[in-house]
């Protein structure tokens, strides 16, 4: 599994599950389920973000749009 490793400052292109006012709910190609706070896209779009944590044991991360 060490491809769904991410850590701090990696940027990753993520497909966009589901859009909300405070950000998006995105998921990376290889599973890894996250949020990009503040980011706006449609669901559906494919965006570039910067990780800024990934939680190993929730399996999960954190980031914001790379730009």
């Amino acid at each position: 599994m060490a491809e769904t490793l991410l850590t701090a400052g990696d940027e990753i292109d993520v497909v966009v599950k589901i859009a909300k006012p405070f950000g998006l709910f995105v998921e990376s190609e290889s599973g890894v389920p996250g949020l990009v706070r503040g980011g706006s896209a449609p669901a559906g779009a494919t965006v570039r973000v910067r990780v800024t944590e990934f939680d190993a044991a929730e399996h999960r991360f954190s980031a914001t749009l790379a730009g």
